[in-house]
């Protein structure tokens, strides 16, 4: 049996990836599959035995032999378009532990001496911001706002799972485990390699301080952390995050800016323009104060119909502000939101012409150039807009109007394009 096939992924064998409500998957991207990528539940069962369960065996045996995993299939359409995929990326990084990883494994694909060396729990939905392209999944705020006859149902299937707060609006998974920290997350942390924090906003969740709190008291400052993060929070519990990142020798910030003034404030409700830029100027100083240690700082955009009109200005933004300057941001990422008919290609026709029209002439705005040449991944990105827009779409616009996040009265004044196109799309 080959150790490495066409198909070996190393996340089966050190990892399992959570959501609020419990729901375990092979990773963060394994959404494919029978019930959207679901492989155990975590406020049920612990990670030694969902690692272990007959799914995980299988998965293992499978992918030794070459097959394909119905839950990888993100990764595998990636790879099929000539793409590099989150799978091939991980086995570099776990190269020195695939022989005994493999080694450690029977016939039946039961791991002996099961390890934790990638740690990704989003421990809770817990945030301050109701952004219009989340869900109530990973939203508090937007889990306290949803639709009543929408709340009733879902917060009756959590209450169910233990999973849900008195109030009704944070979802997590320790409520129906409260031995979790002690069993799933403290006999692993020694080994784990890595850590990635997201949300809801993991920067106000305790057990991400808790971790982190381990990582320093013990001077584990070789661990890698990367955050998925609104940069509205860089305290809690009276605690300096910066002091404490400073000690550290890798960090990736991914900061999630969809946009700037009022676009920024209305797409991420209750974010503030200066407080988001303010403490992202906080962290490039970090950055650039501590030059001995590998800190990245990204920002995380997701394009959608809220933004992509005025991307180019955003990057007038961050150019006039020193953003894109070689002691700034690291990266800027491209995203295409998902669900809610965020897709772009839904826009009516007229508004998809008057958007292709507007990245044309965007791609010569010289902030935008100094970007994408900057940035070789945001080029790349960039250049799938056009095609994203002329794809086919999966559903009409006015699902998208009906969205119970959208608020035409507040776009008028902070998405004006989109406003328009809602207005004459409606006349048409």
């Amino acid at each position: 049996m080959k150790i490495i096939s066409d198909t070996f992924c190393v996340m089966p064998w050190i990892h399992l990836h959570s959501w609020p409500n419990g729901k375990a998957m092979l990773c963060c991207v394994a959404h494919g599959g029978e019930n959207d990528g679901e492989v155990g539940d975590f406020s049920k069962n612990t990670f030694a035995e969902i690692i272990n369960n007959e799914k995980l065996k299988q998965v293992r045996l499978d992918k030794l032999a070459g097959k394909r995993v119905a839950e990888c299939s993100a990764c595998y359409k990636q790879e099929d378009l000539g793409m590099y995929s989150f799978r091939q990326s991980l086995v570099p990084l776990y190269a020195k532990e695939l022989i005994s990883l493999i080694a450690d494994t029977d016939k039946n694909g039961f791991i002996k001496n099961p390890k934790m060396l990638y740690m990704d729990f989003r421990f809770s939905n817990l945030c301050n911001l109701g952004c219009r392209t989340c869900g109530h999944q990973l939203s508090s705020n937007i889990a306290n706002n949803m639709p009543e006859s929408q709340k009733v149902y879902e917060t009756t299937k959590l209450r169910d799972k233990n999973v849900l707060s008195n109030q009704g609006t944070i979802t997590s998974f320790v409520f129906a485990r409260p031995d979790f920290f002690e069993v799933d997350v403290l006999p692993y942390i020694d080994d784990c390699k890595k850590f990635y924090f997201a949300g809801g906003e993991p920067l106000m969740h305790q057990e991400h301080y808790d971790i982190l709190k381990y990582l320093h008291e013990n001077k584990m400052y070789e661990k890698v952390i990367t955050y998925s993060t609104n940069m509205t929070v860089l305290r809690w519990k009276k605690i300096d995050f910066l002091d404490v990142w400073k000690n550290f020798k890798r960090i990736q910030f991914m900061c999630s800016i969809d946009g700037h003034k009022d676009a920024l404030e209305y797409i991420r409700d209750k974010s503030k323009h200066d407080t988001v830029f303010t403490n992202l100027k906080k962290l490039i100083k970090l950055k650039n104060d501590n030059p001995q240690s590998d800190f990245s700082i990204e920002i995380c955009f997701t394009l959608s119909p809220y933004n992509v009109y005025t991307l180019g200005e955003f990057f007038e933004f961050l150019d006039t502000e020193g953003f894109l300057e070689s002691d700034g941001l690291s990266n800027i990422e491209l995203n295409f939101a998902y669900g809610d008919g965020f897709n772009l290609a839904n826009l009516p026709l007229f508004a998809k012409n008057e958007l292709k029209a507007k990245i044309r002439q965007d791609s010569n705005n010289p902030s935008v150039l100094k970007a994408l040449e900057n940035y070789p991944g945001t080029r790349a990105e960039w250049n799938t807009i056009e095609e994203r827009i002329d794809s086919k779409p999966d559903k009409p616009f006015d699902v998208f109007l009906k969205s119970s996040l959208f608020d035409y009265e507040k776009a008028k004044d902070a998405v004006p394009w989109l406003a328009s196109v809602v207005e004459r799309h409606k006349i048409i």
